[in-house]
């Protein structure tokens, strides 16, 4: 046992092999050991043996040699599928190989985390960075970064493509990325790499004395024991293993080879794999159904991801079985558990969400009031109360702005600096961010347009991936002010985003500041190939119904009309435009 304050004996296991230049024979790492701290325990290989199996970063290597995970990763090439109809639009979903060579700590013990988030410079020479997201159902991934976006978009990404990562620096988190198209893929070099991963998990597996083993843990191995370092990358070993036939899916992310499974194994698979079917129901949207509330629907999947993040940041794991059997536990049960709310604060937020689920304004007023008692820097109380309870917009801006200082508070100045950049990626500036949006909203109503006009221009400093769409309220309302310049520079941030306002937003600025030109022309046929509903709304031809819908699909009616409610003014107001919207070429 250490003294108080000294290192445990896996503590020291883990900084020998972090530390060590290359993989370490059992006996030299055992000596290093020794040399930092004699092993004074009844058995001390023994005590070293099991020290190993505390850290998922730790890796046997097969041969008697042991390595560090980041360190063994480097030169690891990883294929991420593209799937989605357009995958530019989508957030990033990470194979089980994919997240954990850019991410190869985060499950470990909370002082040996690894949680920093990830690099990637694409062929381009951009740079994007990459955070890693919790979407529920066992699913992992990362919202799209612009850049990225942008590159898929110039590549005309579409399903059945590819994005190939190669690992740089496994503990720093750098890597690089380029994409392939499906119809470029060397499908008979991919079948073979397939073929060696099926052969060395076969191995994996037929040594292992459970009889089944784990996505997870197979992952690892293979990822530490250089299978994916190559030239080709092969597809996700979920997908490799249920193409072959030596394996046997045995439910909740266990794999079993198929001459193992006997009768009885085989009617204890299906029980398991029913029950996880039915568990496994999209709880995400069920919870979103049960929610009696729209603010209670729009803020569930954010509870359960406050969730998540929590209850692995509290956990101290024993052991790799003991990770395992934790994920697999909450897997089971449909969605996490609500984590232990030990500050104020917490305490707070988990008040807020009961709140946004609330039946009534009424019911909704009084849990915010009550937030507010139990810790005033809870932004999203005061959100609440400025939605439900001003009487007018400058009673409605002193409630944002009393959230926007109660963010500030919560945050801390250090959290403005660090997490510049993806601001809306840590769960915790959300309320912030909630309020200030709806300061400048406020501020906008009460016609002190440029303070309004600079809250969302900071804000989107720190969030430029702008998850809260404020990028086309901003339009909108530099259009309203004439602002050409300002327009200018807010179009070229994101030059590839293919919403119609946007592209609208584009032709009205070039027809603005340019007039008729071949530019201007080839930018209102690009918004109309992308959306040809928005000019009936635009010219009076089809009316604007009296509410805006609820969602909001892509080239579509939904998406027209809340294109022509923002930008119905600025089109009206400027001379010809409508006139030159309605032009047929030709």
């Amino acid at each position: 046992m250490a003294d108080k304050g000294e290192p445990s004996y896996a503590d020291l296991v883990h900084e020998v092999l972090r530390a060590a230049e290359q993989p370490l024979t059992f006996q030299e790492l055992f000596d290093q050991v020794n040399q930092r701290r004699p092993v004074t325990t009844k058995n001390p290989k023994a005590t070293i043996r099991h020290a190993l199996t505390e850290a998922r970063q730790l890796v046997s290597l097969g041969d008697g040699r042991y390595g560090y995970l980041p360190h063994l990763l480097q030169g690891s090439l990883l294929r991420l599928p593209l799937t989605a109809k357009k995958p530019a639009n989508q957030p990033l979903i990470y194979p089980d190989e994919v997240r954990d060579a850019l991410w190869p700590g985060r499950f470990e013990a909370q002082k040996r985390r690894i949680d920093r988030p990830v690099r990637m410079r694409l062929r381009t020479g951009d740079e994007v960075v990459l955070s890693l997201e919790f979407f529920g159902n066992g699913i992992w991934g990362s919202s799209m970064p612009e850049g990225l976006r942008r590159y898929l978009v110039d590549n005309r990404a579409g399903p059945g493509d590819s994005l190939l990562i190669r690992v740089v620096d496994g503990e720093a988190g750098h890597c690089e990325a380029w994409f392939e198209p499906r119809f470029k893929q060397d499908r008979a070099a991919v079948a073979e790499r397939n073929r060696e991963l099926a052969d060395a998990t076969y191995e994996l597996v037929r040594v292992s004395r459970a009889g089944e083993s784990a996505t997870w843990d197979l992952v690892v191995l293979l990822l530490g024991r250089g299978l994916y370092r190559s030239d080709v990358a092969p597809d996700s070993l979920n997908a490799v293993l249920s193409a072959d036939s030596r394996f046997v899916d045995a439910g909740l992310h266990m794999w079993m080879l198929a001459e193992n499974v006997t009768p009885d194994v085989q009617a204890f698979i299906r029980q398991r794999q029913q029950v996880e079917r039915e568990l496994r129901q999209p709880e995400m949207a069920a919870e979103l159904e049960q929610a009696t509330s729209p603010l209670g629907r729009r803020y569930a999947m954010e509870r359960t991801l406050a969730d998540v993040g929590a209850i692995l940041a509290e956990q101290e794991f024993e052991s790799v079985d003991e990770i395992n059997a934790f994920l697999q536990d909450m897997l089971a049960k449909g969605s996490p558990p609500h984590r232990m709310a030990d500050t104020p604060l917490e305490q707070a937020q988990d008040l807020m969400y009961d709140a946004w689920d609330a039946a009534s304004s009424r019911q909704r007023v009084r849990l915010a009031r009550k937030a507010l008692e139990i810790s005033p820097d809870c932004a999203d109380a005061y959100v609440l109360l400025a939605e439900e309870t001003a009487r007018s917009p400058r009673e409605a801006a002193d409630l944002y702005a009393r959230g926007v200082a109660a963010g500030e508070r919560a945050l801390g100045k250090k959290a403005f600096k660090e997490a510049a950049g993806h601001f809306w990626g840590v769960i915790e500036t959300r309320p912030y961010m909630r309020a200030r949006l709806g300061l400048a909203q406020a501020l906008w109503a009460m016609d002190q347009r440029q303070a309004a006009i600079e809250h969302l221009q900071d804000m989107l400093r720190l969030n430029p991936n702008d998850n809260q769409g404020l990028r086309y309220l901003l339009l909108s309302w530099l259009f309203d002010i004439r602002d050409d310049a300002e327009i200018k520079k807010l179009l070229a941030l994101y030059p590839d985003d293919a919403a119609a306002s946007w592209l609208y937003g584009r032709a009205l600025h070039a027809f603005r500041t340019e007039g008729d030109t071949r530019r201007a022309r080839k930018l209102r046929a690009e918004a109309e190939a992308e959306n040809p509903h928005v000019p009936a709304y635009l010219a009076g031809r089809k009316r604007l119904p009296r509410t805006l819908p609820e969602t909001v699909g892509f080239g579509d009616a939904s998406e027209a009309i809340v294109c022509a409610a923002e930008q119905m003014a600025a089109w009206r107001e400027t001379a010809g435009a409508i006139a030159w919207l309605e032009q047929r070429p030709g």
